[in-house]
């Protein structure tokens, strides 16, 4: 059996890519608002994490959903899912979900940078700068909605999948939940990596702030890996077949257990207790930590996507 071709494979790697980018947006945003409100306070516009975070959120969930538009083959068609939603359906509630979400982070975006903005802008176009006002003055209440949004898009991503019943390693009641979690982590690196590369200070409160809660967040996730396969595999059966086809040899089980759990969770994991002892961060050690682990975090939802669908009842 090919790892990318074989009999009752329906969802291809775009797929992956799109759940990947959703989630890294929900994560970088949520970790953006939570520096800005236990660390920055009414200076987070000048951090360059903030301002990673503000680029990198819409970026990446306007592009997984330019992605998944064209993979449903009729693009033309795409709007039908915009207008006419269907309250069965996983897919169509997780397309309002995002578009409702997007709305939210771009007035959370118009919120936090209002006061550059509108100094930039210096009168003119007065009515972008009240609409700026208006959304500085009721930040608190858009960041509560943002905060459930990118939550629920978060776990959305792993909703998506484990819809499909007719294969058990996807149909599991932790796929949300350990999408949810690698989708903060994957959030958190690609802050860390955006902002030292807009030349944040790799030593600064941001990353030691986004380090302390990526250490019990790693050790999460990878609880949830072994409760997930460990439930598949205690449940016998067609669940116990898919779970053992996943980690056990093969193309797939190298990327399980040499990229998802040694360089995803593993070095990160190692790299950021070093940095935790140690009294300096450098850039190098920040860079290389945030890539692990989006490469771990990308190649976990190629692995679950491809495995899932390989073993069905």
């Amino acid at each position: 059996m090919s790892a990318f071709h074989f009999d009752g494979l329906v969802w291809h790697w775009p797929i992956a890519i799109y759940l990947f980018l959703a989630g890294l947006s929900a994560g970088a945003v949520f970790f953006a608002i939570m520096l800005k409100h236990f660390k920055l306070a009414e200076r987070a516009y000048l951090s360059p994490f903030v301002q990673a975070a503000a680029l990198i959120a819409p970026i990446a969930v306007c592009a997984g959903l330019g992605i998944l538009v064209i993979d449903l083959t009729k693009p033309l068609a795409f709007w039908k899912i915009l207008v006419f939603y269907n309250t069965s359906s996983v897919m169509s509630m997780g397309v309002l979900v995002l578009l409702v979400y997007q709305l939210v982070l771009f007035a959370w975006i118009g919120s936090v940078f209002s006061l550059p903005v509108n100094k930039w802008l210096d009168g003119r176009f007065y009515l972008l700068t009240k609409c700026l006002t208006l959304l500085a003055r009721h930040e608190d209440i858009i960041t509560g909605v943002l905060v459930i949004l990118s939550l629920s898009l978060g776990a959305y991503t792993g909703f998506l999948l484990s819809a499909l019943i007719g294969f058990p390693l996807l149909n599991n009641p932790v796929l949300p939940l350990l999408f949810l979690i690698s989708g903060l982590s994957s959030g958190a690196a690609a802050t860390l990596l955006g902002g030292v590369l807009m030349r944040g200070n790799p030593n600064g409160i941001e990353v030691k702030f986004i380090h302390r809660i990526e250490i019990p967040m790693i050790l999460v996730e990878i609880m949830l890996l072994f409760t997930f396969f460990a439930g598949l595999i205690l449940s016998g059966g067609q669940s116990q077949v898919a779970a053992l086809n996943a980690i056990g040899e093969g193309f797939w089980g190298w990327i399980f257990w040499g990229g998802v759990v040694g360089v995803g969770l593993t070095l990160p994991l190692a790299f950021n207790l070093w940095m935790k002892v140690s009294s300096d961060r450098k850039f190098t050690y920040v860079a290389v930590t945030a890539s692990f682990s989006l490469l771990g975090v990308l190649l976990l939802r190629n692995f679950i996507l491809y495995t899932g669908q390989m073993t069905g009842v």
